[in-house]
């Protein structure tokens, strides 16, 4: 909550991220780049690996923002930026119309309180030392000043919510299963009654059997409380099912954003063609296209200076191309919906023809190196 004596601040509209009127927590051009050295003594070019670069997006009351993308993308590195865990190297974060970089120590507090994490491992993120009472009941004693008895009930309200029992209270994290050790982070979470909670990819260390428990609970809480969530995910079922809105990132850039609807039925990017081909279909007896796309990621010590994503498009890139030099725009292809629009990186029927693999032409390519081999010996 922004306090009384905050200066108000004009936020600039960007592209997939317009201020809607109950937006809570905005990002604008956020960057965050790690010195990697690369000099000697203090001479030499200093080298920069980019983490997040020029990211914008919205979240609003009670709804559900989506970061979606491989491994190495920037997902998580934007929640600990926002969570506070890494300075920003550029770009602003504004809670509730306040630039958080400018708040006074009273809307810090304030802040922290209103934004917690659930993190992906439900067993590294509790203290193996500490019962339940303890690791549920930190936020409040440190945040509040509810007495010890005021804090046990709250404690077993929190653990009823997430469906656990409050003698659980007494028992330490070893003595619980995965999905009922992340219903304790969750508990943790909800504590100091938060307005946004990032959640690290929440499931993806729980057994299948009980992820869909841990996203029916999370939506069942948003509802009853009005929650606003920030989830970073792998799987794009899960994605599909819990988030309002998302954004697709590669290499620390975002490629494709708006409604989470439009874009699994209409994905204008590549790269996201190829993210919903790679994943399993709800049904086997579902069939589509396998989209392989050539080449590697490349380093983000060093990307390509224009768009990111030229690397690994099938399509020839045309090296005078303005957008082969400098970062292509996000452009609004359909409402609330919107792409890095370049001639190599839409889903044109062309470029889907060439990315899709082709089982029949890699076993000939094999059994023509196979015959090479062998009569080179």
């Amino acid at each position: 909550m922004a306090t009384d004596t905050a200066t108000p601040v004009v936020i600039e509209d960007a592209p997939g991220a317009s201020n809607p009127s109950d937006t809570i927590l905005q990002v604008r051009h956020l960057r965050k780049w790690f010195d990697v050295g690369g000099r000697f003594l203090g001479l030499g070019q200093r080298s920069w690996l980019k983490a997040i670069d020029d990211v914008s997006f919205d979240v609003r009351q009670g709804r559900t923002f989506g970061l979606v993308g491989e491994s190495g993308c920037g997902k998580t590195t934007t929640l600990k930026v926002i969570l506070g865990l890494e300075e920003p190297t550029e770009g602003h974060i504004y809670w509730q119309g306040e630039d958080v970089a400018t708040m006074s120590r009273a809307g810090r507090r304030e802040f922290r309180r209103s934004v917690q994490a659930v993190f992906q491992d439900p067993w590294s993120s509790l203290n193996p030392r500490m019962r339940v009472q303890a690791i549920v009941g930190e936020p409040l004693e440190i945040a509040t000043t509810m007495t010890r008895q005021q804090i046990r009930d709250r404690v077993g309200d929190l653990l009823v919510e997430v469906g656990l029992n409050p003698y659980q209270m007494n028992l330490y994290p070893h003595e619980f299963s995965g999905g009922q050790r992340q219903r304790i982070g969750i508990a943790r979470a909800l504590a100091l009654n938060p307005e946004l909670i990032c959640l690290d990819e929440p499931v993806s260390a729980l057994d299948v059997s009980i992820r869909a428990q841990i996203m029916n609970l999370l939506v069942d809480l948003q509802n009853e409380h009005g929650l606003a969530y920030l989830l970073v995910a792998h799987n794009l079922a899960t994605v599909r099912y819990m988030c309002h809105e998302m954004a697709v990132m590669y290499l620390g850039v975002v490629q494709e954003m708006g409604d989470t609807e439009a874009i699994f039925n209409n994905p204008l990017h590549l790269y996201t063609n190829a993210l919903i081909s790679a994943a399993l279909p709800s049904h086997p007896d579902i069939t589509r296209d396998e989209i392989i796309l050539p080449g590697e990621v490349v380093s983000p010590i060093d990307p390509p200076p224009g768009d990111v994503f030229m690397t690994r498009t099938p399509i020839e890139v045309d090296q005078s191309h303005q957008y082969a030099n400098e970062r292509p725009p996000l452009i609004e292809m359909e409402p609330d919906h919107w792409v890095v629009e370049t001639p190599w990186s839409l889903a044109t029927d062309e470029a889907l023809q060439a990315s899709i693999y082709d089982e029949e032409a890699e076993i000939r390519a094999s059994e023509e190196e196979r015959r090479r081999l062998a009569a080179s010996n």
